[in-house]
């Protein structure tokens, strides 16, 4: 999943997403050790995408929506 796909998505959708995202890295984590693992790749995508998901979630965070900073504006 691109990252200007993951910012299309809800922020409560995406959190649930990273959750999913989170079990199925265990899950892998698991079969990479119990040797069922056949593509390491896919560790290291979901690896890739859990971060990309972070990101958006702290972009979401830290930036302001445009109508709370317009009253932000109007107190000042």
């Amino acid at each position: 999943m691109k990252i200007y796909e993951i910012r299309t998505i809800a922020t409560a959708d995406l959190k649930n997403r990273l959750k999913e995202e989170e079990e199925g890295l265990e899950n892998l984590r698991f079969q990479r050790t119990l040797g069922q693992l056949e593509s390491f790749k896919s560790i290291k995508n979901t690896k890739k995408l859990i971060a990309r998901i972070h990101t958006v979630l702290k972009e979401r965070e830290t930036t302001p929506l445009p109508a709370e900073k317009i009253e932000k504006d109007k107190k000042v």
